[in-house]
């Protein structure tokens, strides 16, 4: 018994630049997340220029650790959808749409009071328009 159905690719009538938009934003999650996960300070200071030398600074780094992780799980499964299972594309790039929209709410909501904004925030901008209109893209064409 395989681990993996087998790929839907063949079924998918969307366009395929669809996917590939899909697959830049599982890139953004899993190096994301890698650097969350692996840098000493989780990207926290070192990239995003936080203050962390303050009663609590641990806390947040452990808390970005864990951010990291369910990004790299979320990558992952972008991954597999541009790669393998493209029918799913237009559902993954709206729930893509749902996470960048909630990403810059909270950041617009609870800002952090730095000097810089954080890259990630860049990102995270330009993929939420991209994945707009990828969903167009993506829907199925009659053949």
């Amino acid at each position: 018994m395989a681990l993996l159905p087998q790929s839907t690719n063949h079924h998918y009538t969307g366009a395929t630049w669809a996917c590939f938009i899909l697959g830049l934003t599982s890139l953004q999650s899993l190096v994301g997340g890698t650097l969350h996960v692996l840098l000493p300070d989780s990207g926290l200071g070192s990239i995003a220029g936080l203050d962390l030398a303050h009663e609590g600074g641990l806390q947040m780094i452990g808390l970005a650790a864990w951010v990291g992780a369910t990004q790299i799980a979320w990558g992952s499964l972008l991954a597999l959808v541009a790669l393998r299972y493209r029918t799913l594309t237009q559902l993954l790039l709206t729930l893509v749409c749902v996470e960048k929209v909630l990403i810059l709410l909270g950041v617009a909501i609870k800002p952090t009071n730095t000097d810089g904004t954080p890259p990630g925030i860049y990102a995270a901008a330009l993929l939420l328009g991209l994945s707009l209109i990828a969903i167009y893209g993506a829907r199925a064409t009659s053949e």
